[in-house]
C-alpha cells in the first residue's frame, strides 16, 4: 500500500483495504479506490468513507468477500452497487460504468464501461481520479491534481449540471468545505443547469443540502447557492447573506449551551433540523410552506419548521410579563421549535422565554397532585386543572417557594 495513503486510514480501513486488494488479486479483477478517499489522501487529510470501482460486477465481487472473510452484504440491484458491512466498516463497490441522462435531473441509465468511462460520468476533477489497486497507479485523466493544486473545482463537461443539477448544490458545498474557487467555465454551466432544479425530487435536494448542514461554515456554501440564483430557481426565499452568517455562527456558539437530550433526535439529525431553521425563520408563512411542500420531513421535524410561522411573529412584548404568562404561551411548543427560536429570534426577552420554558418552566410542577386534591374532598372535574395550574403557576411567579407555602396557598384556593 502506499504509504502516504496508509496514513491517511484508520487502522480498520487499511484491514478493509488490504482484504479487498488480496481479493482482487486471487480473482485477477481491477479494482480502484475511487471519490473522496483519493482526494482526501492527495489533500493530505484523513479519508472518509471508503468507495471502490471494480471492473466486473460489484454485487457478485462484494458476496465474494463476505464469503472469505465474513460479515454481511447488501446488493443494490438497479445499479448493480453493494455495500459491505465488516470490522466495523461499510464499504461501497460499484461495477465500473457509464451513465446516459434519457432527460434532464432524471436518474441516469447506468451501463458497464472501462474505469476510463467511469471517470468521466463524476461530477468534479477532483473526485474523479482512481487508485489502482494491484499496483498503486495513480488514473487521472482529467488533471484532478492540477485542480487541487489551483483550489478549483471544475466540472468535467458542459452538461454536468443539466443532466444532474444536484452537482450544483455539491460544486457549492466543496468550494465552501475546502476554500476553493469555482472555476470560469464551470461556473457558466451551473447557469445552464438552474432551470431544471425544479425538476428534481425533494429527497434529492435535501440530501445534498443536508449535507451542507453538516460542513463547519454551511453559510459559505448557502450564500454560494444565493449568489449563483439556486434559491431563486427553486422559487423559494432564504435569508440576506449577513443573516446567514449571524445564524450559523450562533449555531457554532450556543448550541452547547442547549440541553438536547430529550429532544427525540440524533446528533446529525438535530444539526439537520437547526439548519432548516436557519433557512425557514421569519421568513414569513409563503416562504416555509414552499420548503416544506419541496422537502420531506419526519412528523417531529414539520411540526417544529411549521410552528416557527407562529413562534416567529409572536410579539416581543408578550414576553415582558410574569413567567407563568410566557410559560402558557410556550407549552404548546416543541423543544425543537424552542431551540431554534432561542438560537435566531431577535428579540432578548423572547429567547430568554424560550431558553427558560425548555429548560425549567416545562419541568416544573407542584408538590400537590390529584389525589390530594380527592382526598381534601375536591370533586373530580375541570376544577382538579384550575387548582394545579394556579399552583404551578405561583411557584413560577415566586409566589411561593416552598410545600408550606403551597398548602397555605391550596387552603386559600379552596376556601374559595
Amino acid at each position: 500500500m502506499n504509504p502516504a495513503l496508509a496514513a491517511a486510514l484508520s487502522t480498520e480501513q487499511r484491514e478493509v483495504y488490504n482484504a479487498i486488494r488480496a481479493y482482487a488479486d486471487h480473482r485477477n479483477v481491477a479494482v480502484y479506490l475511487v471519490g473522496g478517499a483519493v482526494r482526501d489522501w492527495l489533500m493530505g487529510h484523513p479519508a472518509g468513507d471508503l468507495d471502490f470501482t471494480v471492473e466486473v460486477d460489484a454485487i457478485d465481487f462484494a458476496r465474494g468477500l463476505m464469503e472469505a472473510h465474513g460479515g454481511q452484504v447488501t446488493a443494490h440491484e438497479r445499479f448493480r452497487t453493494a455495500t459491505w458491512l465488516w470490522v466495523g466498516h461499510h464499504t461501497d463497490f460499484t461495477t465500473s460504468r457509464s451513465e446516459t441522462y434519457p432527460r434532464p435531473a432524471m436518474l441516469p441509465v447506468v451501463t458497464p464501461a472501462p474505469i476510463e468511462r467511469d471517470l468521466y460520468r463524476r461530477d468534479f476533477s477532483i473526485n474523479a481520479m482512481a487508485l489502482r489497486l494491484r499496483n498503486d497507479v495513480l488514473v487521472d485523466l482529467h488533471d484532478g491534481q492540477g485542480d487541487l493544486s489551483r483550489k478549483e473545482i471544475r466540472a468535467l463537461h458542459a452538461r454536468s449540471f443539466t443532466d444532474d443539477p444536484t452537482r450544483i448544490l455539491r460544486a457549492a458545498r466543496y468550494a465552501a468545505r475546502f476554500g476553493f474557487s469555482v472555476e470560469s467555465a464551470t461556473r457558466e454551466w451551473i447557469g445552464h443547469g438552474l432551470a431544471y432544479l425544479k425538476d428534481l425530487s425533494g429527497e434529492r435536494v435535501k440530501y445534498d443540502l443536508e449535507l451542507i448542514f453538516g460542513i463547519p461554515q454551511p453559510e459559505r456554501a448557502l450564500i454560494l447557492l444565493r449568489e449563483w440564483d439556486v434559491f431563486r430557481a427553486f422559487g423559494i426565499s432564504v435569508p440576506e447573506a449577513e443573516a446567514l452568517r449571524a445564524r450559523f455562527d450562533a449555531i457554532r456558539l450556543h448550541l452547547r449551551m442547549w440541553h438536547t437530550a430529550t429532544i427525540n433526535l440524533t446528533r446529525a439529525e438535530l444539526i439537520h433540523a437547526i439548519g432548516w431553521g436557519a433557512l425557514i425563520y421569519n421568513l414569513g408563512q409563503l416562504s416555509a410552506r414552499r420548503w416544506l411542500d419541496l422537502i420531506p420531513h419526519t412528523a417531529e421535524v414539520r411540526e417544529a419548521l411549521v410552528s416557527l410561522g407562529v413562534l416567529s411573529t409572536l410579539s416581543a412584548t408578550l414576553f415582558d410579563g410574569k413567567p407563568s404568562r410566557q410559560s402558557d404561551i410556550l407549552r404548546p411548543f416543541s423543544g425543537l421549535a424552542l431551540l431554534i427560536t432561542w438560537l435566531f429570534d431577535h428579540s432578548a426577552s423572547k429567547r430568554a422565554a424560550a431558553f427558560s420554558e425548555w429548560h425549567a418552566w416545562r419541568g416544573m410542577q407542584p408538590v400537590t397532585t390529584g389525589d390530594d386534591l380527592k382526598a381534601r374532598g375536591a370533586r373530580p372535574g375541570p376544577i382538579y386543572g384550575k387548582l394545579l395550574a394556579s399552583l404551578r403557576n405561583a411557584w413560577l411567579d415566586g409566589e411561593v417557594t416552598s410545600a408550606d407555602e403551597e398548602r397555605a396557598l391550596l387552603e386559600r384556593l379552596l376556601s374559595q
